[in-house]
């Protein structure tokens, strides 16, 4: 389609809000709400904004249409070549108001809401401890981990995996990566997770608030790790050596890693087995690669190709981030043709890409790890280019680590909700997951 922008009436703009604005308020802007996920899923409700933005593009004729999002005015980009621009560009920030808004009521400082040069340095403190585009320095240790709480999880029988299941393994793999092996705080998650609840009300728990990074203060300056193989360690030196900026506090770094780690290993864990359980064949496929592997250190889980392919195509199906909204950090051309002003924003909708059959044809809206092991299109689960997400690679590693413990004892089953292998749904309710482990004998 030819390179072109067009403004949206103020029907459509109104109708944006209602398809886009409305529900990712409803939904959760910084944690899924208990209340609305069931019922946006029950009714496969986000296939709506699918159709809504397709229609959008045949309608108007273009890819580029200035729109309000949802009080500022923005550039709605739908096609390809132009999102990776954007991503690529250095003329954008990722903390637009609203954004920055929602996090920064309880992670503040935190680098996904930060912008030039305390961008900068708080981008170079995470790469420097969370070791990212590389195997994490200390993969033996963190597989150590979710080898035994895998193993331990799994137990000697069938049992069933429900939720809370998923949050408990996630809570004790998460907490022994950044504090240390065998040091798990159910009381900081506890305090997490309400202020990710307040903060999707644009809201501040100060207690909680407090109290968490009081906690992770304490862990820096008098807690021993009970092992030097952990984030907390290797930031608590960073931060001694001198070489940690002003403009990085350490406790928000970590904070973030706290809800991230967590939240990433829960939810996904939990979402790729759903997706496995629904296709027999996968999960054979799969199970022969865990076992075929042998002892499963770091290294041997970086070579499981088609587990890898199996959860990126879960991130690509149920898109982690599916807005990802940018704010001009100064003015300048789009692609030489589309004028964008300093402070205006562009807004990608991941979502709607990842499920888009003019790049993925047939297989946009079924679960193909079979076509997605040698398919070289871009994904944006974890953004892309310079503000990617500075700790993919270690949650990558902690998923598929996970993932082959689970897989490599048991074979599951759904016992609960049924997902359509030939249509997966948009949404999926993972507060109602069910799922059978059978053992092998």
């Amino acid at each position: 389609m030819a390179m072109g922008v067009d403004r949206l009436s103020w029907w459509d703009t109104l109708r944006l809000q209602v398809y886009v604005s409305v529900p990712g308020f409803l939904l959760g802007l910084v944690t899924a709400n208990r209340f609305f996920l069931p019922l946006f899923a029950k009714r496969d409700a986000a296939r709506a904004t699918l159709r809504f933005l397709t229609e959008l593009r045949g309608r108007y004729h273009c890819d580029h249409l200035w729109a309000w999002f949802p009080i500022r005015r923005t550039l709605l980009v739908l096609d390809p070549q132009t999102i990776d621009d954007v991503l690529a560009s250095g003329d954008n920030a990722a903390d637009p108001f609203l954004k920055k808004r929602a996090l920064s009521r309880f992670v503040p400082d935190a680098l996904v809401i930060s912008s030039g040069t305390q961008w900068r340095e708080r981008r170079d403190f995470n790469e420097a401890v969370l070791d990212t585009g590389t195997l994490h320095r200390h993969h033996d240790a963190f597989v150590a981990i979710v080898t035994r709480e895998g193993a331990q999880a799994s137990g000697d029988g069938p049992r069933d995996w429900r939720w809370p299941d998923f949050q408990s393994l996630a809570q004790r793999i998460a907490h022994q990566v950044i504090l240390g092996t065998g040091n798990v705080r159910p009381q900081m998650t506890a305090q997490m997770a309400q202020m990710a609840r307040r903060s999707n009300v644009l809201l501040r728990d100060t207690p909680s608030f407090a109290a968490f990074y009081d906690a992770i203060g304490r862990c820096l300056r008098d807690d021993k790790p009970t092992s030097t193989a952990c984030l907390m360690h290797d930031s608590a030196a960073l931060a001694a050596s001198g070489r940690v900026g002003s403009a990085t506090p350490v406790p928000a770094q970590i904070g973030f890693w706290f809800f991230v780690l967590k939240d990433a290993l829960e939810l996904h864990v939990a979402r790729t087995l759903a997706l496995i359980a629904a296709h027999p064949e996968v999960q054979a496929r799969v199970r022969g690669e865990i076992r075929s592997a042998g002892t499963l250190d770091a290294q041997g889980i970086e070579e499981l190709h088609y587990l890898g392919a199996c959860i990126t195509e879960t991130l690509r199906l149920w898109t982690p981030v599916p807005i990802l909204l940018r704010r001009a950090t100064g003015s300048f051309a789009l692609r030489d043709d589309i004028c964008v002003e300093n402070g205006e924003q562009l807004l990608i909708y991941a979502g709607h890409y990842h499920r888009d059959p003019r790049v993925f044809g047939a297989r946009a809206d079924r679960f193909s790890p079979d076509e997605a092991v040698a398919d070289k299109t871009p994904l944006y689960v974890f953004s892309a280019h310079r503000q990617a997400c500075a700790g993919q690679s270690l949650v990558m590693l902690m998923l598929k680590a996970t993932l082959a413990s689970l897989l490599g004892r048991c074979r599951f089953e759904l016992a609960g909700q049924h997902i359509d292998a030939a249509r997966i749904p948009c949404l999926y309710d993972h507060f109602s997951v069910a799922l059978r482990a059978q053992p092998d004998a």
